[in-house]
C-alpha cells in the first residue's frame, strides 16, 4: 500500500537545542552591559581626572600670578642702579666723609696736646732761667720735654769760666734739677773764641 500523502511529520528537537540559540545572545548581552558599564566608570574617572587637572592649572596661574606680583614689588623697592659717574661721585663723597673724620679726630688729639702743654708749669721754668741770667751768656735755643720733665738749653758764652759760673748759677736754683753741662765748643772761626753749650737739666711740669 502506498503511504498517506496527507500525513505530516514532525521531527522532534532535544531539549537543550534552544540553549544553543540563546545562550550567545545572552552573553553578548552581559558583554555589552559590562562594557557600557565600564565606560560610565571610565567617564567618571576621566572627569575627576579632568577636574583635579583644571584645579591645579588654577592653583600654578594663582601662584604664578603672586611670583610676579612679588617680583614687582622688590624690583619697585630696589634702589635704582647708579651710572659710572655717580658711583665715582659716591665714592668722591665716602672719602671725603672718611678724611673729615680722619682730621677731626686728628684735630681733636691736637687739642688735646694743646690743652697738656698749657697746663704744664712753663712759667717757673722760664722764671727760673730769666733769674739766672748772667751777663756774657746768650740763649739761642730751648727744647723743653714735658713727658720727661726735661729740657735742653743751647747758647754761646764769652768763655769756658764764664760758661762754667752760668752753669753753678742753674744749679742752685730750686725749681730746677740735676742740671748739668752736656757738651760744649769753642767757636774758632770766631775772632772771640766764644764757646757754645749745651745744658741738660729737669724740672716739675
Amino acid at each position: 500500500m502506498w503511504p498517506n500523502p496527507n500525513y505530516h511529520f514532525e521531527f522532534a528537537q532535544p531539549a537543550f537545542a534552544w540553549q544553543k540559540v540563546r545562550w550567545p545572545g545572552v552573553l553578548l548581552l552581559v558583554v555589552c552591559a559590562l562594557l557600557v558599564l565600564t565606560a560610565w566608570h571610565a567617564d567618571d574617572d576621566v572627569s575627576a581626572q579632568l577636574l583635579a587637572m583644571e584645579q591645579r592649572k588654577a592653583e600654578l596661574i594663582q601662584a604664578n600670578n603672586a611670583a610676579s606680583q612679588l617680583q614687582k614689588t622688590i624690583v619697585a623697592q630696589a634702589p635704582p642702579e647708579r651710572t659710572p659717574e655717580e658711583a665715582k661721585q659716591n665714592a668722591r663723597a665716602t672719602a671725603q666723609k672718611k678724611a673729615a673724620i680722619a682730621l677731626t679726630q686728628a684735630q681733636e688729639k691736637e687739642a688735646e696736646t694743646i690743652t697738656q702743654q698749657l697746663n704744664i708749669r712753663w712759667f717757673d721754668l722760664l722764671q727760673a732761667l730769666e733769674s739766672r741770667q748772667i751777663k756774657d751768656v746768650a740763649l739761642l735755643q730751648l727744647l723743653p720735654d714735658a713727658a720727661r720733665g726735661q729740657f735742653t738749653l743751647s747758647g754761646e758764652a764769652k768763655d769756658y769760666n764764664t760758661l762754667l759760673r752760668y752753669v753753678g748759677h742753674l744749679q742752685e736754683e730750686a725749681v730746677l734739677t740735676q742740671v748739668h753741662l752736656q757738651k760744649h765748643q769753642v767757636i774758632e772761626t770766631h775772632p772771640q773764641r766764644p764757646v757754645s753749650f749745651e745744658i741738660q737739666g729737669g724740672w716739675q711740669p
